[in-house]
């Protein structure tokens, strides 16, 4: 998803100075990195200029939609006040359980043609009114000479949540150039090369994305409403913890701590994540003959919880890693601590956004 039909005035992906900007709106952070496109070795390349972070007060993004705009725009304003960023044209990820990606073949138009015609071929597919939606197609094919048609895949985006986070940026002094499916930002920062079928999930405080590729094409693409929030939920609600604590509890005990209480709730509420996360493997399953999933990647804030990758590895009976959201990056940091370490301020998706600059 490349979205360009927003009202959306057109600027630069990449600015002045050689650089993009990746922007990721979350439910607990805003969060940017700055990539430089380039060349190695003939192919396309990234090196990374800056990236920083800042904590969004509670319910100012929830289920990936901007709920209170002013504090996004002040997250935003101090994000690039304390962290000296002079570039202002960014790339914006969008992420909810609404929107909608299918396969799809269409006729071989052009852009202005097919834009015309993607509404009339989509209201079969899409629940909500044409005129309450963005529609875009990406090819993943070169046009069929037999049949004049290209294959490729409908994205359908609920319009009001674009325009309103495109407002809350813009509002912050920022220019969007682009608007982009934050599951294929994850997809292009996380996936390994060298696998040929891959799932990638993308797990923060309220949402999960999952997105299946067979050879780097996404062949299943699902958000679901459930993160890492619920499990904090739950033991504050279950063993009447304090927010703060119920958080500590998660991320210092986790599935497989020497606390049985806390990880007999934690276990109980991922079932119905792990039931998504399986529907979509058996899914993919089902439309792709002699494909095998070769390996299921984890990021996000979320996918660190003690003994999560070897709960998957053992349930879905294939192999589980967390990876890191800069693994295809050379010019890397490393530090003692996490949180002095810049690549902390990273996520998937900002990394991801910029990344398909060079592309």
């Amino acid at each position: 998803m490349k979205q360009r039909r927003t009202g959306i005035a057109k600027v630069g992906v990449v600015n002045t100075d050689g650089h993009a900007i990746g922007l990721d709106l979350g439910a607990t952070c805003v969060r940017a990195a700055i990539l430089a496109p380039g060349a190695q070795d003939g192919h396309p390349s990234v090196t990374v200029h800056g990236l920083g972070q800042l904590e969004l007060p509670e319910g100012a993004v929830v289920n990936g939609v901007v709920c209170n705009e002013a504090a996004v725009t002040d997250a935003l304003r101090a994000l690039w006040r304390l962290n000296n960023f002079e570039c202002r044209n960014v790339i914006l990820g969008m992420a909810n359980q609404q929107i909608v990606v299918r396969d799809m073949t269409v006729p071989n138009l052009s852009p202005d043609q097919r834009a015309k015609a993607l509404p009339f071929q989509a209201r079969e597919i899409v629940a909500l009114p044409m005129d309450q939606v963005l529609l875009d197609f990406a090819p993943l094919a070169e046009p069929d000479a037999e049949t004049n048609t290209v294959t490729g895949l409908l994205v359908a985006t609920p319009r009001q949540p674009v325009l309103a986070a495109v407002a809350a940026v813009e509002k912050a002094g920022l220019k969007v150039a682009r608007v982009d499916l934050s599951t294929f930002a994850t997809l292009r920062s996380i996936a390994d090369e060298r696998l040929a079928v891959e799932a990638v999930l993308d797990m923060g405080a309220h949402l999960t994305s999952i997105v299946i590729h067979n050879q780097g094409i996404p062949k299943v693409v699902r958000t679901v409403s459930r993160g890492g929030r619920e499990l904090t939920d739950a033991l504050a609600d279950k063993l009447g913890f304090s927010p703060d604590d119920a958080e500590r509890a998660k991320r210092d005990i986790g599935l497989d701590g020497p606390h049985p209480e806390i990880a007999r709730i934690l276990n109980e509420v991922l079932r119905p994540l792990l039931a998504e996360i399986r529907s979509s493997i058996h899914y993919f399953g089902s439309t792709s003959s002699g494909a095998s999933l070769e390996r299921i990647s984890l990021t996000g804030g979320a996918s660190s919880l003690h003994g999560l990758a070897e709960l998957l590895t053992e349930q879905m009976s294939i192999p589980t890693s967390v990876v890191a959201p800069m693994q295809h990056i050379s010019n890397r940091w490393t530090a003692a601590q996490p949180e002095a370490n810049p690549e902390f301020h990273a996520s998937a998706v900002s990394v991801g956004l910029a990344m398909g600059a060079a592309a």
